[in-house]
């Protein structure tokens, strides 16, 4: 009998299977893309389960990823690969009428969607369909919208909108192929293997420890920052499985760019401002201000990495939020400093090669060292965590000209953002045609009042913007 072929993962991807494992009973690794589409400016709008999963499994050839499943190796004497399966519409398409309904009631809904987990044994991706959504005054009336779960372990946020554009008829949509195939390794193979992948770990090793020694020197100079590596604990940093909350706060895209242009900085750096202004108020007025500054996990993009054969390629950033500061303008002026600064540590060649040492970890080695770093996770306690509060990630979309469903075309896209056992609060900033969408994802037990937490955010923006001098121009 032939033996099976299929895509190896690389570390970077196989850390969420194995960080899922580890973490059993938090919310899993999983992306939750929202489309919106408007039915009113079509004819035949997609109304029926049976015309969804038509729809749906038209495009599929498209998109690879969406036909593979996981294959792990006994014991992770190697990491997992990805092989051919078969689509299941019963089990990976669902179909819902909403009807009339409030924007609370929608919201917990999306909360729901984005706790579930999905079948490590099938594709690891899954499609929900609700049409005929009214009453919500932030949607079309009989809007449809469409949810995308796709694991982390098959792509990054670039890769999943890049899956969703082919499912939704972008003609130059480009998901990922994956890797070579290659010839699934059985046990006896795998253990061959392992003397081979620790030696070339314990060289990744010594480049980590000569690139370690080169960043201290760095510091030492002035040339670079590192950031803290603790900051104060708050009420969204405790270990927490109460339900998760959603919320989502809309704004124009141009006028965000705008007062960007205006201060001199990104859209990012504007949005982390109003992050900073709406957490530091929510905190405050629960007489619950922090002995210093927080911080926040910011991804950022490494798809111009040639060396990297991951499908996840981002890096973190660190980024000093300036809670401590009450001036918009100045926390604007030194969040956009701090990202930079970030930005230019990251990008350093020995930041490279001390990040680069994860690729070439074994795959028992990795397993292990999540589990350990989860248990102490887990009985973490003190006035202090790590070195980030929350989090906010940014994924443009692109433009809505090509996007579809039926014939209704798309109007708006957000996201869920996943939660984890210390950062109860995490926010995503998604951009699609002229709307800029910033949602968050929540705990109930540490933020019970989500549209209290949106209605800072818009005044964060509204301040930050009142804050610039009457002779400057944000149009």
């Amino acid at each position: 009998m032939a033996r099976k072929s299929g895509t190896g993962l690389s570390a970077r991807d196989a850390v969420y299977v194995f960080g899922d494992e580890a973490s059993r009973g938090d919310t899993p690794s999983i992306m939750s893309h929202f489309y919106v589409f408007d039915t009113r400016q079509g004819r035949t709008p997609v109304a029926t389960r049976a015309h969804a999963v038509d729809w749906i499994l038209r495009r599929t050839h498209r998109t690879p990823a969406l036909r593979r499943r996981l294959h792990r190796v006994p014991g992770d004497l190697d990491y997992p690969y990805w092989v051919e399966a078969g689509i299941d519409p019963d089990h990976h398409i669902e179909f819902r009428r909403i009807g009339q309904t409030t924007r609370t009631h929608l919201h917990r809904l999306f909360a729901s969607l984005a706790e579930r987990p999905l079948d490590l044994g099938r594709p690891l991706w899954g499609l929900h369909v609700l049409t005929d959504v009214r009453g919500v005054s932030d949607l079309p009336d009989r809007a449809t919208v469409v949810v995308l779960w796709v694991h982390h372990s098959v792509t990054d946020g670039r890769g999943a909108v890049q899956i969703a554009r082919a499912l939704f008829e972008d003609p130059d949509a480009e998901p990922s192929t994956g890797g070579r195939p290659a010839p699934v390794p059985g046990p006896a193979t795998a253990a061959r293997k392992l003397p081979g992948d620790y030696l070339s770990y314990a060289g990744a090793v010594g480049r980590w420890m000569t690139g370690r020694r080169s960043l201290d020197a760095l510091v030492r100079a002035g040339e670079i920052v590192e950031p803290p590596r603790r900051r104060p604990r708050t009420r969204f940093n405790v270990v927490d499985y109460s339900p998760r909350l959603f919320g989502r706060v809309r704004f124009d895209l141009h006028d965000v760019r705008a007062l960007g242009h205006a201060t001199g900085t990104t859209v990012n750096d504007v949005m982390l401002a109003v992050v900073s202004d709406a957490v530091h108020t929510y905190l405050a007025e629960r007489d619950e201000t922090p002995a210093g500054s927080l911080a926040a996990q910011v991804p950022i993009s490494l798809s111009g990495r040639p060396d990297l054969v991951s499908e996840n390629k981002t890096s973190d950033l660190r980024v000093d939020l300036h809670t401590d500061r009450t001036d918009p303008l100045t926390r604007l002026r030194l969040i956009h400093e701090s990202a930079a600064r970030e930005k230019d540590r990251v990008g350093r060649p020995e930041s490279i090669v001390v990040e680069a040492a994860l690729d070439a970890m074994p795959a028992v080695c990795l397993r292990h060292s999540i589990r350990r770093a989860v248990r102490k996770v887990t009985a973490s306690t003190g006035d202090h965590v790590g070195p980030t509060n929350t989090s906010l990630s940014n994924v443009p979309r692109g433009t809505v000209d090509d996007l579809r469903f039926g014939d209704s075309p798309a109007v708006d896209g957000f996201s869920a953002p996943c939660l984890n056992r210390l950062l109860g609060l995490m926010h995503a900033v998604v951009t699609l045609g002229d709307s800029l969408d910033l949602t968050f994802s929540t705990k109930r037990a540490v933020m019970p009042d989500p549209e209290e937490y949106e209605h800072l955010l818009e005044a964060a923006f509204a301040r930050l913007r009142s804050a610039l001098p009457a002779t400057t121009s944000v149009r």
